[in-house]
C-alpha cells in the first residue's frame, strides 16, 4: 500500500500468487483513495516493467577526479561502484487521463478502482535474485498518479516473479542415458551413468558412480553439489542449490566401487535453465545454467578431481504446461 499526504494506492492481482509464466496475462485492479478534496491529476497509469540490474566498477584518481582504466604508480586512487538498470520490457496502460474520462487534467477526490491487463511476451528471462540486490532480473507493476509538475506524484510498486516455459520435450538430447567421466594422476577412474539430465523443482537427480582404483588410493570423501551459474549483462554469479555426500564412500581403498546416488532438488521457485538475448526498448543478455559437480577427495598430492555434469532445470515435467494460479 503506497501512501502520501493525500493518496493511498493499492495494486491487487487476479491471482493470489504473483507468479507468472512468459505468455501469461497479468491482470488485476488498482484501488486509490484520494483523501483530500479536489486533488489535481493529469493522468493515472500503470506500467509493467522487466529490468536487469548490474554493477560495474571504475578507478578514480583522488587528486584530480579523473577516471583511470589502470592504476598509475604513486597516485592515490579509489574504486567506485556504479549501478546500472537496463529495461528490456515495458508496457503502459493509461487508467485515467486525456482521451478517457479526463480532458487535460481533473480534480479527483474519494475512492477509485481501475482494471488493468497485460499480455506477457513468450520469450522472457527468468526472475533472478532479490529485486533490490545486484545483479538481478526483476519484474514489477508501477502505478502512478501523475500530478502537475509542481506537485509530487504518488506511486506504488508490486513485484512479480516471471519464468519462461522450459519443457523437457525441447531438450530431447538430455532425456537419453549418458556417461561422464574423469581420472586423476593415481589412475583413479570415475564414470558417472545418468539416465537423464532434465529435472524440475522437487525432483531427485539420480545416477550411478563407478570407480576403478587399481592402486588402492584412499578415497576420503565424495561431494555432490548442484550449482546455479548465471550471467546478467556483464555480471556473473553462482549459487549452491544443494550439496550432499556419498555416506558409503568414506576413507575407502576398494579397487572397484559401484554406488548409486541421489540429489534432491528443493521445492520452490528455481529459475529454469534459459538463454535470453533480446528485449525492447533495450537489449539484454541473460543466461542461467546448472551443473552437478561431483568432487572426489583422494589421498595424496594433486589427486583430487571432479566431474561436471550439465543439468537442465525445466518448469514443466511433461508436455502439458502447468497452470499456476
Amino acid at each position: 500500500m503506497g501512501s502520501g499526504n493525500s493518496v493511498n494506492i493499492a495494486i491487487s492481482l487476479d491471482r493470489i500468487n504473483p507468479f507468472f509464466h512468459a505468455g501469461d496475462v497479468v491482470s488485476g485492479t488498482v484501488n486509490a483513495e484520494i483523501m483530500k478534496e479536489h486533488v489535481k491529476v493529469d493522468q493515472v497509469f500503470v506500467v509493467l516493467n522487466g529490468e536487469t540490474g548490474y554493477t560495474t566498477t571504475r578507478t578514480v584518481n583522488q587528486s584530480d577526479g579523473s577516471i583511470s582504466t589502470f592504476h598509475q604508480p604513486g597516485s592515490a586512487t579509489s574504486t567506485e561502484t556504479e549501478y546500472h538498470i537496463s529495461r528490456f520490457f515495458s508496457e503502459k496502460r493509461v487508467l485515467e487521463g486525456p482521451g478517457l474520462l479526463m480532458k487535460n487534467s481533473s480534480n479527483l477526490s474519494g475512492q477509485y478502482s481501475w482494471r488493468f491487463s497485460f499480455q506477457l511476451p513468450l520469450q522472457l528471462p527468468p526472475t533472478i535474485n532479490n529485486p533490490q540486490n545486484y545483479p538481478h532480473v526483476r519484474y514489477y507493476l508501477n502505478c502512478v498518479i501523475d500530478k502537475p509538475w509542481y506537485q509530487r506524484n504518488e506511486a506504488e510498486n508490486l513485484y512479480l516473479t516471471v519464468f519462461p516455459r522450459v519443457n523437457p520435450s525441447n531438450h530431447l538430447e538430455y532425456l537419453t542415458p549418458s556417461i561422464f567421466g574423469n581420472h586423476n594422476r593415481k589412475d583413479v577412474i570415475l564414470k558417472v551413468n545418468m539416465k537423464k539430465l532434465v529435472y524440475v523443482s522437487g525432483e531427485t537427480i539420480t545416477g550411478t558412480l563407478v570407480f576403478e582404483n587399481p592402486q588402492k588410493i584412499t578415497l576420503k570423501h565424495i561431494y555432490l553439489t548442484l550449482i546455479q551459474h548465471y550471467r546478467i549483462e556483464c555480471a556473473t554469479g553462482t549459487e549452491i542449490i544443494v550439496q550432499t555426500t556419498i555416506p558409503t564412500i568414506v576413507h575407502t581403498k576398494e579397487t572397484q566401487i559401484m554406488e548409486t546416488f541421489s540429489v534432491p532438488i528443493p521445492f520452490g521457485l528455481l529459475p529454469p535453465s534459459y538463454q535470453f538475448h533480446g528485449g525492447f526498448p533495450h537489449t539484454s543478455k541473460v543466461n542461467v545454467n546448472y551443473v552437478l559437480e561431483i568432487e572426489v577427495k583422494a589421498n595424496g598430492i594433486f589427486t583430487n578431481f571432479d566431474v561436471s555434469i550439465p543439468i537442465i532445470i525445466a518448469t514443466e515435467s511433461g508436455t502439458q504446461p502447468n497452470q499456476h494460479q
